[in-house]
């Protein structure tokens, strides 16, 4: 207890150190992830769409594509399109060909459209199956009045309107099945390499959780730089009290461990109230686990660095490395399987991805933190850094 109080009075007469730890992780991720936030929002396609026709269906495909929140429409004419494109202005260019709204009335949709796209283009396959997709609703839209006018006619039913207002009135109607939501929705999920289900849509990056993976390891790392500083001059002392340098080490090591849950508690929370994150037990949990195992490993750094200059370089690169790898800046776990397969096993991943991360991986984590801690100890209890 004494040895306890010793601890928590030298920390105290640090308010930097405490300053650090709760501002650099919390500012920096409000302050880079809403940056990113924004950034992501304000990410659309450039494309521009030339409608030769400027009919009432050219209209609702041009109006429907506006409405599409990753893509920027320009509409233009023919020449400022071509000009736009060499220019690399726009990424593609989609010109609407006359005739268009009495093909699809016909039930024709093919080579409507005519599509300009540069060599370098990556994202015209995706623009594509939009606008193709639109051209399908328009067209069912059609088939749908169509056919309640050829029903009505078969089995001698009364109109109780004009054939054209009723064909208008049950077109308006079937396109008012798409809003807010078609009736007809596709759930994307993946299967992992180990047979578990995950839902696509929840694996996209969070900004916030990211970023605070990465400022919490890399406070982790600055602050842990106490073990350096004190080897030469307090650790010798330390060894000859009767508490021993050992219950010192893990004494200082519990010391900022729970002083980082207090910063993940708050952090939590703050993500909590703006809404950023979802209640979530296992994300919290996620976060604690994320705290042990990273102040373990800036721990086991400093033990086994010679001087500061060494460490802060290798700590520098660890915690780069690991935020990459561990997807804090990028869904690295959908670039290759293999990436994957190594992420899955980091603690970014489990706060990343709480929904899907599975047992075995916190297991591993909280069994690697523990391994550590015991050969940072090990290593600082040996007389090498005496010599």
């Amino acid at each position: 207890m004494k040895l306890l109080r010793m601890v928590l009075s030298r920390l105290f007469y640090k308010p930097a150190v405490l300053l650090l730890l709760f501002l650099v992780p919390i500012g920096g991720m409000l302050l880079f992830a809403t940056l990113l936030e924004k950034g992501q929002q304000e990410i659309a396609i450039p494309i521009a769409v030339v409608d030769e026709d400027n009919q009432v269906f050219s209209k609702l495909l041009v109006t429907h594509l506006s409405n599409q929140d990753r893509i920027s429409v320009i509409t233009t004419t023919r020449e400022d399109a071509r000009k736009m494109l060499l220019r690399h202005e726009v990424d593609s260019v989609y010109v609407i060909k006359e005739n268009f709204e009495a093909a699809l009335k016909q039930g024709n949709r093919q080579e409507k459209i005519e599509v300009w796209t540069a060599p370098q283009s990556l994202t015209t396959g995706i623009i594509n199956e939009i606008i193709a997709s639109m051209a399908v609703r328009l067209s069912s839209s059609v088939n749908a009045a169509d056919r309640v006018l050829v029903l009505s006619s078969l089995l001698e039913l009364p109109l109780d309107a004009e054939e054209n207002v009723v064909w208008q009135r049950t077109f308006e109607y079937s396109e008012s099945q798409w809003d807010p939501e078609p009736l007809l929705t596709i759930e994307y999920k993946d299967v992992s390499s180990d047979g578990r289900v995950i839902d696509v849509q929840r694996q996209w990056l969070n900004p916030y959780l990211g970023m605070w993976t990465f400022f919490t390891l890399l406070i982790g790392i600055v602050l842990s730089d106490w073990v350096l500083r004190e080897k030469q001059v307090i650790f010798p002392r330390i060894r000859s009290t009767f508490a021993g340098l050992r219950n010192y080490l893990f004494v200082q090591f519990i010391v900022y461990v729970s002083f980082f849950i207090l910063q993940a508690s708050a952090s939590y929370f703050i993500l909590l109230s703006l809404h950023k994150v979802a209640p979530s037990v296992s994300l919290f949990l996620s976060m604690m686990l994320f705290v042990c195992v990273s102040m373990a490993l800036s721990f086991m750094l400093a033990a086994w660095s010679k001087n500061l200059v060494s460490y802060y370089i290798l700590g520098m690169m660890v915690v780069v490395g690991l935020s990459l790898l561990g997807g804090s800046f990028i869904p690295v776990h959908e670039l290759a399987e293999v990436l994957r397969a190594v992420s899955a096993y980091l603690p970014h991943f489990a706060v990343m991805h709480v929904d899907s991360v599975s047992p075995l991986s916190l297991i591993v984590n909280g069994i690697a933190a523990c391994v550590m801690l015991t050969l940072a100890i090990k290593r600082l209890e040996g007389r090498e850094w005496l010599k």
